[in-house]
C-alpha cells in the first residue's frame, strides 16, 4: 500500500515496512517410510503477524540420505501454512538403479503465499514418499532447513 505524500508515518507501520525473516535448521534426522507425510524434526516456525494480508516467501532446502536401496521411490517434500499444505513440492529420487543405499542429496524448493488474518501463524516443512515397494527407508536429514520471510502491508 503506498504512503501518500505529506502523510505522517507512525512508528507500526515503519515496523510493517521492513521484512522479517525466520530461519530454521533440523536438529533431529526424520525417517521417511510412509505415504503420510510427517513433521520434519525442528523444521516449524510460529510467529505473529501485525496486519492482515501479508505475504510469506518460504526457501527450503530438503536433505535426503537413503537407508537402503531404493528405486522408483521418491520423497516428497512439502510446506504446511496453518496446518494446510501449500501447492508444489521437493522431490527427490535415487534414480532407476537404487544406488547403493548411502546416497546423501538435497531438493530445493520455494512457495510464496498470503496470510489472510494478523496473529499467529505456523509454518512447517513435512516429507513423505510417493509409493512403497519393500519398505524404504529415507532420512531427512539435519541438514534440512528453511528460511522464511515476512512482508507486512502499512
Amino acid at each position: 500500500m503506498p504512503i501518500p505524500a505529506g502523510s505522517i508515518v507512525t512508528a507500526g507501520q515503519l515496523t510493517r515496512m521492513q521484512p522479517t525473516p525466520y530461519y530454521r535448521q533440523a536438529q533431529t534426522a526424520t525417517a521417511i517410510s510412509t505415504l503420510t507425510f510427517v513433521a520434519v524434526g525442528d523444521c516449524t516456525i510460529t510467529l505473529t503477524t501485525l496486519a492482515a494480508n501479508a505475504l510469506f516467501v518460504c526457501q527450503a532446502n530438503f536433505s535426503y540420505d537413503t537407508q537402503t536401496p531404493v528405486t522408483s521411490v521418491y520423497t516428497r517434500g512439502g510446506l504446511f501454512v496453518d496446518g494446510v499444505q501449500q501447492s508444489g513440492e521437493s522431490r527427490w529420487s535415487e534414480g532407476t538403479t537404487g544406488g547403493d543405499g548411502a546416497d546423501y542429496d538435497m531438493a530445493g524448493k520455494a512457495w510464496s503465499g498470503v496470510l489472510a488474518t494478523a496473529g499467529a501463524h505456523t509454518l512447517d516443512l513435512r516429507c513423505a514418499l510417493n509409493s512403497i515397494t519393500s519398505g524404504p527407508v529415507i532420512t531427512c536429514t539435519g541438514f534440512t532447513d528453511m528460511l522464511v520471510t515476512i512482508y507486512e502491508v502499512v
